[in-house]
């Protein structure tokens, strides 16, 4: 009695369908979908290159260096002092004095040489710092693509989830008006094919959300208002790699291990700097002096001119803590570069142990995994049409099929995420999906 009261329960729901429960609202009306341009990883790539706002804003920093090296290549200015003499102390109605001087100081010591040199190593700084970022830059780009690749593959699995299990649930109601299911049995599938159809909506989410995440690593586009959809596949063909040639590789051309290397030029040209410093400048000055006659007195007029070299007292120098200063952040940046060595040396080998196992990974689900799953979905599902086998073993099966085939969409961009990360880590780049 209390089964038939279930069944009358689970029909009279299902005839009433979701709105009658009251429990949510209808889902709102889609809004209108911007037109969509479809772009591969080069393509994408290469506009991020070019309107990136991050590497906009990086290549100032050589525009600034340049500056930088100009002024270091100038001169000090000359200094021209007029004036006049008109105060007289001895109350003798003295005429005024006009003075008129030229002075200029002279460096010593190679400052401007080495000033020069030190603002030159700055540039080969800035530069090496924008190749630094445009790497890091192209890579995240990358991770993105694969991220937006990766969400787009879930998504298929999961409309095709949902396509098999409304299949299911057309079996069943073929089953129920045969009379050899009850409508719980129905209701149990239909809320399987809900629960389906709520992941395809999350799944569709996170397209939208991983594509609009390709756009914060391109600039302002004038007039283009179209959205992107990345197309490639991730299913890409077994690389072998050479570990060694890869680690001697980056040791010698990564650009974060560039950057350390200029960091270490920059600093050492800093200590010659200092050192220029530390030679005291003195100054020549040429002045003249012009008094006009005094009738009353019986004084001529006059003009002089004088010659004056002056030297400042360095008493300052006695102290060397700016060029100890100097020669520790010297050291420190050629300690740094060590530990870069080492730590680009470190870091390529776990790029290469985690897109082994990446590949390893992709090879088992390859190897015949996928292709029982389905087969075992397959015989479940004739056997329960024909009434030899339960729904719980079909729903269970589904499951199985739906798992199985997610963790090969993970692991396929689990692979393409190590190989970026391998390319990036390698200091080369030839990736394409």
């Amino acid at each position: 009695m209390r089964r038939l009261a279930l069944g009358l329960a689970c029909q009279l729901a299902l005839a009433a369908g979701p709105g009658a429960r009251g429990a949510e609202p209808p889902p709102p009306s889609p809004s209108p979908v911007a037109a969509v341009r479809q772009v591969r990883l080069g393509d994408f790539l290469g506009e991020v290159l070019q309107t990136n706002l991050d590497l906009a804003a990086s290549r100032f920093g050589v525009s600034i260096a340049d500056a930088q090296v100009s002024l270091a290549r100038l001169v000090p200015d000359p200094q021209l002092t007029a004036g006049i003499d008109t105060m007289d102390l001895t109350d003798q109605k003295l005429p005024t004095t006009t003075v008129v001087a030229l002075s200029q100081t002279i460096e010593l010591g190679g400052k401007r040489r080495a000033r020069v040199t030190e603002a030159t190593a700055g540039r080969s700084l800035a530069e090496a710092q924008l190749e630094d970022q445009l790497q890091s830059v192209r890579a995240n780009a990358a991770r993105a693509f694969v991220d937006a690749l990766a969400a787009r593959q879930v998504l298929a699995l999961k409309r095709r989830t949902l396509q098999s299990v409304e299949k299911l649930v057309a079996a069943t109601e073929q089953r129920l008006r045969a009379g050899d299911v009850s409508a719980t049995a129905l209701a149990q599938v239909k809320v399987e094919a809900e629960r389906f159809r709520s992941e395809v909506v999350s799944a569709e989410g996170e397209v939208r959300a991983s594509d609009l995440a390709l756009e914060l690593f391109l600039g302002a586009r004038a007039g283009v208002a179209t959205a992107l959809e990345p197309i490639g596949d991730l299913r890409l063909a077994v690389r072998d790699v050479d570990p060694a040639a890869l680690i001697a590789r980056a040791v010698e051309t990564r650009s974060d291990l560039i950057v350390s290397l200029r960091s270490g030029e920059v600093a050492k040209a800093h200590v010659g700097s200092v050192q220029a410093g530390r030679w005291v400048d003195p100054s020549l000055a040429a002045e003249m002096k012009q008094a006009p006659s005094d009738a009353g007195g019986g004084l001529p007029a006059t003009r002089t001119l004088g010659l004056t070299v002056s030297m400042p007292l360095p008493f300052s120098r006695l102290s060397k803590a700016d060029l100890d200063g100097a020669r520790a952040a010297a050291s420190q940046a050629e300690t740094l570069v060590q530990a870069a060595r080492k730590r680009v040396d470190v870091e390529v080998r776990q790029a290469l142990a985690r897109y082994d196992a990446a590949r390893r990974s992709v090879a088992i689900y390859a190897g015949g995994i996928l292709g029982n799953a389905d087969g075992a979905l397959e015989a479940t599902r004739y056997s329960y049409e024909r009434g030899a086998a339960r729904l719980i073993e079909v729903l269970d099966a589904q499951r199985t099929v739906d798992d199985v085939y997610l963790g090969y969409a993970g692991a396929l961009a689990d692979r393409a995420r190590a190989l970026v990360a391998l390319q990036r880590a390698a200091a080369i780049w030839d990736v394409d999906f």
